[in-house]
């Protein structure tokens, strides 16, 4: 490690200055002064047996006085009780003062157990003479020379000795220098000895300036354990991964033959997900021992499936956190709400709600105001919206693609069947639509939509025609949960599963706990869960449950803090967000968002849209949030924030 110049600093109560090229640790400046008072016996007690006044006296410098005198019998070597060895130098010294500087010292002569306690002399091993000297002139002094010379060899005797306010003092200076070239070092020696402030904040200036640490030369000579410290943290400063991958890369290189056993374990924390397309073939895939280790094969063929595999992409980032973007990369999970309707208004807007920062924005308004339509999102970048209801009540067939990156919609070609109402789900590069009503009937059949072709067919159909069925894809299957059918618009607690490759359907599917329609319907964590809803004809239910395909079992998770009929709901950050809906009570919409956590079991009120509706609709983007503005205006709408007070 190397340190620049020295500069004054102050630490607490510790004075530093500069002084011959290093800093010098006062304890405090004291001047003789004698402070006297008189007090009249009077103002003390009334007892008469005392008569006169009492003289109190105070001498501020007794201190300095006091460490003066014991210092000079040290250098005469008068009333010296114990001489320290180290090496082959020896400190005779006071045992009393070397117990009032040091714990250390304190319990080696004050416990009788301790062979210590009664000798002469005391040889301490592993400690710098030069460091000694220094440490015992501090205890007689309160003064002690700091510099980069001799700052490492103190702190790890001071650090032995148990003496804190040097080994702060040595912190302070550790930290004063902290630079690009010997952070990894600090970092290092300061967890070597203990000191927990200056391990954290080293390593927070590495996390910092990594891009600037891993250029210097400390970098080849990290072990693996500490490159994983590093590059396992959310929060790493980084313009792109393919920075933290060029620098294990180059730190491989470095001694290919000692580090390629260990280079798998270092992989797993490079979240090569995020690597550009061009750095996983040219510098990954082409890697030699990327090519010969089965274990960093296998995190190759990872991050390629979740760059070849965009509607899939949700379902792997909910059981993988390196299938997460690091906080610094300025992207957020947040959820978008489309659409929707109450007793008046059939609503236009988008709103985007960033949950870790709790504040509100606008993305592009919809192409006209819509409701009971649906919609999913392409590996969290964008969005396809299908069907629905305009505003005079006709079904739509029309089907529109938001595109995050322009802000814009862009129709696409028309589903073959107009569908109010509709079940939706993204499935392997296909987007399967179900069910829902033509405006006279309700509909049996799916059709699904070729996103690379631009083109819809029809390809399969359910039992029984129904609207408002929750739809989702898990494992590469559809499923269609619950729903409403018959004339009378029943709730069904039926659960059909499709399998798109062989146009099958499975007939031993569980059904649900409850029937209901109008629910919703997420995955998270390779689970189904399903809330919400018309249960049984009856009433709008908070009620929600979950369904584990490797046990075909449902079961009731904590119901929702409000009844909620065609409500929204989208996975941001590992949590369930379910919205607005309509509730048990008629003409009564809600404006709340709720979340459920799966480690606890509860759900939490964490916002409000800006009006209560229902039959909207909702998913997550990746959006970077610096990037929208409060500024779309949508024909009929105000430019207001929600109030979450």
């Amino acid at each position: 490690m190397s340190l620049s110049s020295m500069t004054p600093f102050t630490r607490g109560h510790h004075t530093t200055k500069r002084f011959n090229n290093g800093a010098r640790l006062k304890m405090a400046n004291h001047h003789p002064m004698v402070t006297s008072t008189i007090t009249p016996s009077s103002d003390i007690n009334n007892n008469t047996s005392n008569p006169g006044a009492v003289f109190a006296h105070y001498e501020h410098g007794h201190s300095d006085s006091l460490l003066e005198a014991l210092n000079d019998l040290r250098l005469s070597r008068q009333l010296c009780d114990v001489t320290i060895i180290v090496g082959q130098h020896e400190y005779p010294c006071h045992k009393n003062v070397l117990a009032a500087a040091s714990p250390y010292f304190r319990a080696m002569f004050t416990t009788s157990e301790m062979c210590e306690s009664s000798q002469p002399t005391v040889t301490l091993n592993g400690v710098d003479p030069d460091a000694m000297f220094e440490l015992i002139e501090y205890a007689y002094t309160s003064e002690i020379t700091i510099c980069e010379n001799n700052v490492q060899s103190l702190l790890s005797a001071a650090n032995l000795l148990m003496m804190q306010p040097v080994r702060d003092a040595c912190s302070s200076f550790f930290e004063r220098f902290l630079d690009e070239t010997n952070a990894i070092g600090i970092n290092c020696f300061a967890e070597l000895h203990g000191t927990q402030e200056l391990t954290k904040k080293a390593k927070r200036f590495v996390l910092k300036k990594f891009s600037q640490v891993v250029q210097q030369d400390e970098w080849l000579q990290v072990s693996s354990p500490k490159i994983i410290e590093f590059i396992k943290e959310d929060d790493l400063r980084i313009g792109s991964e393919d920075e933290v991958y060029d620098a294990c890369l180059r730190w491989l290189n470095h001694a290919p033959e000692q580090r390629k056993n260990d280079f798998h374990t270092i992989l797993q924390h490079i979240r090569l997900a995020f690597l550009s397309p061009y750095t996983l073939m040219d510098k990954v895939a082409t890697c030699k021992v990327v090519q010969e280790d089965t274990a960093c094969r296998e995190l190759f063929h990872e991050a390629l499936r979740y760059h070849l595999l965009v509607d899939r992409r949700s379902e792997m980032s909910t059981t993988n956190s390196r299938l997460k973007p690091r906080t610094c990369s300025e992207l957020t999970e947040a959820l978008v709400f489309l659409g929707g309707e109450d007793e008046r208004v059939v609503v236009r807007g988008v709103e985007v709600y960033n949950p870790e920062r709790d504040e509100w924005k606008k993305l592009c308004c919809l192409p006209y105001a819509i409701s009971k339509h649906a919609i999913v999102a392409s590996g969290a970048s964008t969005l396809y919206l299908c069907g629905g209801d305009f505003p005079n009540g006709r079904p739509s067939s029309e089907v529109w693609k938001y595109d995050q990156k322009v802000d814009t919609w862009y129709q696409l070609s028309d589903m073959l069947t107009p569908r109010s109402e509709l079940g939706l789900a993204l499935i392997d590069g296909y987007i399967y639509a179900c069910g829902g009503s033509n405006g006279d009937v309700r509909l049996n059949s799916i059709e699904r939509y070729s996103i690379a072709d631009n083109k819809w067919t029809l390809i399969a159909s359910m039992q029984v025609g129904m609207t408002s069925p929750a739809c989702c894809a898990l494992n590469g299957y559809l499923y269609i949960t619950g729903g409403a059918v018959l004339e009378e618009g029943d709730a069904v607690d039926l659960v059909m599963k499709f399998d798109p490759r062989t146009f099958e359907w499975s007939t031993d599917v569980a059904p649900m706990r409850i029937a209901r329609s109008g629910s919703v319907s997420v995955v998270l964590r390779r689970k189904i869960y399903v809330c919400g809803g018309l249960q049984s004809n009856t009433e709008n239910t908070n009620l929600a449950e979950v369904y584990d395909p490797t046990t075909n079992q449902w079961q009731f998770i904590a119901p929702m803090r409000e009844h909620r009929y065609r409500p929204g709901a989208a996975i941001v950050n590992e949590k369930i967000f379910v919205c607005g809906g309509q509730d048990e009570q008629p003409g009564k919409y809600h404006e709340s968002v709720e979340c459920y956590c799966p480690e606890t079991d509860q759900w939490t009120l964490v916002t409000e849209l800006i009006c209560g509706r229902s039959f909207l609709a909702c998913a997550m983007l990746l959006l970077k949030w610096s990037d929208i503005v409060w500024d779309h205006m949508c024909e009929g709408e105000t430019n207001s924030l929600p109030d979450i007070n």
